[in-house]
Protein backbone atom coordinates (compact mmCIF):
# COMPACT_ATOMS: atom_id res chain seq x y z
CA UNK A 1 0.00 0.00 0.00
CA UNK A 2 1.23 3.42 -0.67
CA UNK A 3 1.45 5.97 1.85
CA UNK A 4 1.56 10.11 1.74
CA UNK A 5 1.98 12.26 4.61
CA UNK A 6 0.62 16.00 5.13
CA UNK A 7 2.36 18.18 7.15
CA UNK A 8 0.05 20.84 8.47
CA UNK A 9 0.63 23.40 11.04
CA UNK A 10 -1.98 22.90 13.55
CA UNK A 11 -1.13 22.74 17.41
CA UNK A 12 -2.50 18.73 17.44
CA UNK A 13 1.06 18.01 16.32
CA UNK A 14 2.68 19.49 18.85
CA UNK A 15 2.30 16.68 21.56
CA UNK A 16 3.76 14.12 19.71
CA UNK A 17 7.33 16.22 19.10
CA UNK A 18 8.31 14.69 22.20
CA UNK A 19 7.38 11.30 20.95
CA UNK A 20 9.85 11.47 18.06
CA UNK A 21 7.57 12.45 15.31
CA UNK A 22 10.13 14.00 13.18
CA UNK A 23 12.26 10.95 13.20
CA UNK A 24 8.66 8.82 12.57
CA UNK A 25 8.54 10.40 9.22
CA UNK A 26 12.23 10.25 8.09
CA UNK A 27 12.07 8.37 4.47
CA UNK A 28 8.70 8.38 4.34
CA UNK A 29 6.99 10.72 1.48
CA UNK A 30 5.79 13.58 3.13
CA UNK A 31 4.25 17.25 1.65
CA UNK A 32 5.07 19.87 3.98
CA UNK A 33 2.94 22.70 4.37
CA UNK A 34 4.21 26.35 5.08
CA UNK A 35 6.79 27.03 8.29
CA UNK A 36 6.59 22.98 8.90
CA UNK A 37 10.36 23.01 7.06
CA UNK A 38 11.99 24.34 9.71
CA UNK A 39 11.31 21.53 11.40
CA UNK A 40 11.46 18.80 8.66
CA UNK A 41 12.44 18.51 5.31
CA UNK A 42 9.44 17.03 3.40
CA UNK A 43 10.22 15.22 0.38
CA UNK A 44 8.62 18.86 -1.22
CA UNK A 45 7.21 21.69 0.54
CA UNK A 46 3.94 23.63 -0.38
CA UNK A 47 2.54 26.80 -0.27
CA UNK A 48 -0.30 29.09 -1.51
CA UNK A 49 0.85 32.86 0.20
CA UNK A 50 3.06 34.57 -2.12
CA UNK A 51 3.90 37.02 0.80
CA UNK A 52 4.95 33.83 2.99
CA UNK A 53 7.63 32.73 -0.01
CA UNK A 54 9.13 35.99 -0.81
CA UNK A 55 9.29 36.39 3.06
CA UNK A 56 10.51 33.30 3.98
CA UNK A 57 13.09 32.94 0.25
CA UNK A 58 16.33 32.97 2.44
CA UNK A 59 15.01 29.85 4.07
CA UNK A 60 13.19 28.28 1.31
CA UNK A 61 16.15 28.48 -1.38
CA UNK A 62 17.98 25.49 -0.25
CA UNK A 63 15.39 22.93 -0.31
CA UNK A 64 15.28 20.07 -2.65
CA UNK A 65 11.90 21.09 -4.08
CA UNK A 66 9.08 23.58 -3.54
CA UNK A 67 5.88 23.54 -5.57
CA UNK A 68 3.28 26.62 -4.93
CA UNK A 69 0.11 28.84 -6.11
CA UNK A 70 1.21 30.62 -9.24
CA UNK A 71 1.30 34.35 -8.47
CA UNK A 72 3.00 37.01 -10.50
CA UNK A 73 5.14 38.17 -7.10
CA UNK A 74 6.96 34.77 -6.87
CA UNK A 75 7.14 34.15 -10.13
CA UNK A 76 9.94 37.74 -10.08
CA UNK A 77 11.72 36.14 -7.64
CA UNK A 78 11.24 32.18 -7.26
CA UNK A 79 14.41 29.90 -7.01
CA UNK A 80 15.56 26.75 -9.53
CA UNK A 81 13.92 24.64 -6.71
CA UNK A 82 10.63 26.02 -7.16
CA UNK A 83 7.64 24.80 -9.64
CA UNK A 84 4.43 27.24 -9.68
CA UNK A 85 1.24 25.71 -10.71
CA UNK A 86 -2.40 27.90 -11.12
CA UNK A 87 -4.83 27.21 -8.82
CA UNK A 88 -8.77 26.37 -10.00
CA UNK A 89 -11.90 25.66 -9.09
CA UNK A 90 -13.93 23.44 -9.03
CA UNK A 91 -12.28 20.50 -7.88
CA UNK A 92 -11.13 18.25 -10.87
CA UNK A 93 -8.77 15.26 -9.83
CA UNK A 94 -6.39 15.96 -12.56
CA UNK A 95 -4.47 18.76 -12.50
CA UNK A 96 -3.21 19.83 -15.86
CA UNK A 97 -5.57 22.62 -16.10
CA UNK A 98 -4.24 23.63 -12.21
CA UNK A 99 -4.66 22.05 -8.88
CA UNK A 100 -7.78 22.59 -6.40
CA UNK A 101 -7.27 25.82 -4.39
CA UNK A 102 -5.64 28.37 -3.15
CA UNK A 103 -7.35 29.44 -0.38
CA UNK A 104 -5.49 26.99 2.07
CA UNK A 105 -2.41 25.22 1.64
CA UNK A 106 -3.94 22.24 3.35
CA UNK A 107 -6.78 22.27 0.53
CA UNK A 108 -3.73 22.77 -2.05
CA UNK A 109 -1.48 20.23 -1.09
CA UNK A 110 -3.90 17.61 -0.71
CA UNK A 111 -5.03 18.12 -4.03
CA UNK A 112 -1.50 17.76 -5.19
CA UNK A 113 -1.23 14.73 -3.05
CA UNK A 114 -3.95 12.68 -4.38
CA UNK A 115 -2.94 13.65 -8.28
CA UNK A 116 0.58 12.23 -7.18
CA UNK A 117 -0.09 9.07 -5.11
CA UNK A 118 -2.81 7.69 -7.33
CA UNK A 119 -3.96 5.31 -5.31
CA UNK A 120 -3.03 4.54 -1.30
CA UNK A 121 -3.47 5.67 1.73
CA UNK A 122 -2.40 9.88 3.08
CA UNK A 123 -2.57 10.80 6.06
CA UNK A 124 -3.15 14.49 7.41
CA UNK A 125 -1.42 16.14 10.06
CA UNK A 126 -2.39 19.13 11.87
CA UNK A 127 -4.98 19.35 9.83
CA UNK A 128 -7.20 21.06 12.85
CA UNK A 129 -9.28 23.77 11.17
CA UNK A 130 -8.52 25.93 14.20
CA UNK A 131 -8.97 23.58 16.72
CA UNK A 132 -10.27 24.40 20.03
CA UNK A 133 -11.36 27.74 19.94
CA UNK A 134 -11.40 28.23 24.06
CA UNK A 135 -7.53 26.97 24.23
CA UNK A 136 -5.68 30.25 23.93
CA UNK A 137 -1.81 31.34 24.63
CA UNK A 138 -0.38 33.67 27.47
CA UNK A 139 -0.75 36.49 24.82
CA UNK A 140 -4.76 35.83 24.98
CA UNK A 141 -4.94 34.41 21.40
CA UNK A 142 -6.28 30.51 20.25
CA UNK A 143 -3.77 28.11 19.85
CA UNK A 144 -4.02 27.40 16.53
CA UNK A 145 -0.51 25.97 15.00
CA UNK A 146 2.27 23.88 16.72
CA UNK A 147 5.04 26.29 16.12
CA UNK A 148 3.50 29.37 17.94
CA UNK A 149 5.28 31.20 20.71
CA UNK A 150 8.78 30.26 18.28
CA UNK A 151 7.10 31.70 14.94
CA UNK A 152 4.96 34.65 14.56
CA UNK A 153 2.91 35.53 11.51
CA UNK A 154 -0.37 36.56 10.41
CA UNK A 155 -2.38 33.50 10.63
CA UNK A 156 -1.25 32.88 14.60
CA UNK A 157 -4.49 32.69 16.27
CA UNK A 158 -6.51 33.71 13.71
CA UNK A 159 -9.85 31.55 13.73
CA UNK A 160 -12.26 33.56 12.11
CA UNK A 161 -12.29 31.51 8.84
CA UNK A 162 -12.67 28.43 10.23
CA UNK A 163 -16.13 29.38 12.35
CA UNK A 164 -18.12 29.93 9.05
CA UNK A 165 -20.60 27.23 8.77
CA UNK A 166 -19.96 24.06 7.36
CA UNK A 167 -16.45 25.30 6.29
CA UNK A 168 -15.18 21.66 6.86
CA UNK A 169 -17.94 20.36 4.19
CA UNK A 170 -17.37 23.50 1.75
CA UNK A 171 -13.76 23.36 1.55
CA UNK A 172 -12.65 19.03 2.13
CA UNK A 173 -16.14 17.61 1.43
CA UNK A 174 -14.90 17.21 -2.38
CA UNK A 175 -12.35 14.95 -1.77
CA UNK A 176 -14.07 12.51 1.29
CA UNK A 177 -14.85 10.17 -1.89
CA UNK A 178 -12.24 9.38 -4.22
CA UNK A 179 -11.21 5.96 -5.98
CA UNK A 180 -8.64 4.07 -4.76
CA UNK A 181 -7.63 6.73 -2.01
CA UNK A 182 -7.98 6.69 1.49
CA UNK A 183 -7.92 9.71 3.93
CA UNK A 184 -7.06 10.16 7.25
CA UNK A 185 -7.19 12.71 9.54
CA UNK A 186 -4.81 12.39 12.82
CA UNK A 187 -6.12 14.19 15.04
CA UNK A 188 -8.91 13.03 16.75
CA UNK A 189 -10.31 16.51 18.16
CA UNK A 190 -9.58 18.23 14.82
CA UNK A 191 -12.80 20.41 13.61
CA UNK A 192 -12.62 19.09 10.36
CA UNK A 193 -14.97 16.28 9.79
CA UNK A 194 -15.00 14.67 6.62
CA UNK A 195 -12.39 12.25 6.80
CA UNK A 196 -12.04 9.30 9.42
CA UNK A 197 -9.98 10.34 12.11
CA UNK A 198 -7.18 8.13 14.08
CA UNK A 199 -5.06 8.51 16.81
CA UNK A 200 -1.08 9.11 16.77
CA UNK A 201 -0.85 5.65 18.07
CA UNK A 202 -3.13 4.58 15.42
CA UNK A 203 -1.60 6.33 12.38
CA UNK A 204 2.12 4.98 13.65
CA UNK A 205 0.58 1.15 13.42
CA UNK A 206 -0.45 2.03 10.08
CA UNK A 207 2.93 3.21 8.78
CA UNK A 208 4.97 0.98 6.12
CA UNK A 209 7.91 -0.24 7.53
CA UNK A 210 9.95 1.04 3.62
CA UNK A 211 12.08 4.41 3.47
CA UNK A 212 11.82 5.71 0.30
CA UNK A 213 14.26 7.30 -1.98
CA UNK A 214 13.37 10.64 -1.66
CA UNK A 215 15.13 12.14 -4.62
CA UNK A 216 13.64 9.95 -6.78
CA UNK A 217 10.34 10.44 -5.76
CA UNK A 218 11.34 14.59 -6.55
CA UNK A 219 12.32 12.94 -9.98
CA UNK A 220 9.31 11.52 -10.80
CA UNK A 221 7.10 14.22 -9.77
CA UNK A 222 9.09 16.88 -11.69
CA UNK A 223 8.76 14.54 -14.94
CA UNK A 224 5.31 14.05 -14.39
CA UNK A 225 4.37 18.30 -13.84
CA UNK A 226 6.61 18.55 -17.26
CA UNK A 227 3.59 16.23 -18.84
CA UNK A 228 0.95 18.77 -18.15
Amino acid sequence: MKQLIIIGGGSSIKPELNNGLWDKLKGRYTIGCNYSYKFFQSTFQCFVDHKFYTDELEGLKDLPLIIGNYHSNVNKKKKNNTILLPSVQPYKRDISKGVYKSSLVGIFSLSLAIHFLKEGEIFLLGYDLGGDFNKKDNRGKVITHFYQGEINHGGIGKVSYYKSRRRSHYDFGCFKELEGIKIYNVSPESRLEEFEKINYNEFYKKLNKDKLNQDEIRENIKKEIQKI
